[in-house]
């Protein structure tokens, strides 16, 4: 049988590993070695360069051909549908013999009993996926029982879990599933890990990790690992320029000359200085460039396969930053990037920012990197899931998507006075250091430092992005923000870039001009300074993922997942508007 799935649902949510919902059949994604091997490349080099990968958009149905992508039915455990029955199937030769190739019938019921998956499933934190052993769940009264069961629905009178029973219609035996969600549910019974994927039962193996019992819709279940980059000419040339520049003889006779020579200070010896200002020359690529290419080492080391996680999103977010900083970016046009500068809004004769680019047209790429599963800083599973390729340079599952946006860059002066007066509050200081020890302690990898600074630009960026959509046309999830956070970076960048939606009322670009930013921006802070759940958000520490946030909540800050960079995590209105005599960035401008 044949599905269809959107290409950007295989770079994320529905990616490798992950569970798919089709009409009321469930399927895992296979690893990528199943797949077609597709033809389209997306250029991006900085992005190719750094993951060591190619990046292919996931095979698509075309005129003349067929993209494939392997889907696993799982999971394997189904039940009838039909009230009297309920009759519960965990052999697939019973479940497909009354419809060969097609949706699995109930033995018992034919074609009047469709069977659908079980709600549960059993994973664990090195990223695989078993079936619920239900044979195993209930204590049978006879040593051989045939171990026929069913699944009674609506048995209790409080409609939780203990309402949902499975029975053993041979020996009468039966267990309710009110502790099947229990950290410890599987141990008890005797059940461990197959130490494989629903897609590869030929190569399983012991796995050490304890299984946990999950819904099938479990946000915690699966967590996709992605990068993405936006695709800057200028930054894009000097990349292939630098590729090509480690592919010459005299770059490797140059490394080759300072494997034993000490580069690591500012001294560099006059002959290996002269050979470098030749290839700068050659190159047209600053000597300075050249000279950090030689330090860093070998290029065979930097053209190899390596670990795909090996991902540096705060280098990749600087060098955005560089150019939407630069003079060139006031007035760029290029076929991937168009920007130009406009004028700064006016809060009262103020202005909290130095620089506003509406970019009439920017191209993002994600690149799906792998999974984790129960753990967000657990292991991670690749797209091939330890298999070789088999053909090929290894590569990526990646899409590339094209919108608009707008580049807000806050003053330096109004972001170091700003951190200063949070400096007077002990309190304040003391909570973000123990946030970041939290943040280290928990190996919550995908998060960045914690600052004051990081949690205002994102708390405001998210408010901006929940106005913005009343005002752009453009529904939430289409929206996305990039913050730029770190000692000399204090901007965030909220654009769209889906290929399914358009912007009705304008678009962002309409909406980044002066005489409506400005009314824009103060919606936002007049609509956050308040919370329908206050004071409870307001004065609630320790909400959201890994209690990082605190004054945030669906009501007043949060977003969809898909336009969060960070899991909608370290948000706080405080440090935005102010709390208890601290000021906040914005509170200026109420």
């Amino acid at each position: 049988m044949t599905y269809e799935l959107r290409a950007n649902q295989l770079v994320g949510a529905g990616g490798v590993g992950a569970i798919v919902d089709i009409g009321d059949e469930s399927f895992v994604v296979g690893d990528i070695t199943r797949w077609s091997r597709p033809d389209q490349q997306i250029i991006i080099p900085r992005m190719e360069r750094r993951l060591r990968r190619d990046l292919l958009k996931p095979p698509a149905n075309q005129k003349g051909s067929r993209g494939d992508v392997l889907l696993s039915r799982f999971p394997g455990s189904l039940f009838c549908n039909r009230a009297q029955c309920r009759r519960i199937v965990t052999n697939w030769n019973e479940a497909t013999s009354g419809n060969p190739g097609g949706k699995p019938l109930c033995p018992s019921c034919g074609t009047e009993g469709s069977l659908v998956p079980m709600r549960f499933v059993a994973a664990c934190k090195a990223g695989h996926l078993n079936d619920v052993p239900w044979k195993r769940w209930v204590t049978h009264s006879k040593e051989s029982c045939p171990s026929r069961l069913k699944l009674l629905i609506g048995t209790g009178g409080t409609g939780g879990l203990e309402s949902l029973v499975i029975k053993c219609v041979d020996c009468g035996a039966n267990r309710d599933l009110s502790q099947i969600v229990t950290k410890d549910s599987m141990k008890a019974i005797g059940a461990k890990c197959f130490g494989t994927h629903p897609w590869r039962y030929d190569d399983a193996s012991s796995c050490p990790e304890p299984l946990e019992v999950l819904q099938r819709g479990a946000t915690n279940l699966y967590y996709p690992v992605t990068a993405s980059a936006l695709s800057l000419e200028v930054i894009e040339k000097d990349e292939a320029g630098q590729e090509d520049i480690r592919e010459r003889d005299d770059f490797k006779f140059v490394l080759s000359m300072v494997e034993d020579a000490n580069l690591d200070g500012n001294f560099v010896p006059p002959h290996i200085k002269n050979m470098v200002s030749k290839l700068a020359e050659k190159s047209g690529i600053p000597f300075e460039k050249v000279l950090e290419m030689i330090r860093t080492g070998s290029s065979a080391e930097e053209s190899s396969a390596g670990d795909a996680g090996d991902w540096n999103e705060t280098e990749v977010l600087r060098e955005e930053w560089s150019f939407l900083k630069s003079s060139a970016a006031a007035d760029f046009r290029a076929s991937d990037l168009v920007c130009a500068e406009s004028d700064l809004p006016r809060f009262r004769g103020q202005c909290p920012f130095d620089r506003v680019l509406l970019l009439h047209r920017l191209r993002e790429v994600r690149a799906f990197l792998g999974y984790r599963r129960i753990d967000p800083s657990g292991e991670l599973v690749t797209p091939e899931a330890g298999r070789p390729f088999s053909g090929g340079r290894p590569w990526l599952p990646a899409v590339e998507v094209f919108g608009e946006g707008i580049f807000l860059s806050f003053s330096k002066e109004w972001m170091e006075n700003w951190e200063r007066s949070v400096a007077e509050h002990p309190q304040e200081v003391e909570r973000i250091a123990t946030l970041e020890r939290t943040r280290q302690k928990e190996n919550f990898w995908f998060l960045p430092n914690v600052t004051a600074r990081y949690i205002a630009l994102h708390t405001f960026a998210h408010s901006l992005m929940r106005q913005l959509v009343f005002e752009s046309g453009y529904s939430s999830s289409a929206l996305r923000e990039r913050i730029y956070a770190g000692p000399d970076m204090a901007g965030v960048l909220l654009y769209t870039a889906d290929g399914d939606s358009e912007g009705s009322l304008g678009g962002l670009v309409r909406q980044g001009q002066p005489n409506r930013l400005g009314d824009t921006i103060r919606l936002s802070l007049d609509k956050a300074v308040w919370c329908s759940a206050d004071p409870v958000c307001s004065e609630t520490a320790g909400q959201g993922l890994g209690g990082f946030n605190r004054a945030a909540c669906h009501a007043c800050s949060l977003v969809p997942e898909t336009s969060c960079a960070t899991a909608n995590t370290l948000l706080d209105r405080g440090f935005m508007l102010g709390r208890n005599g601290m000021p906040g960035l914005l509170s200026a401008l109420l």
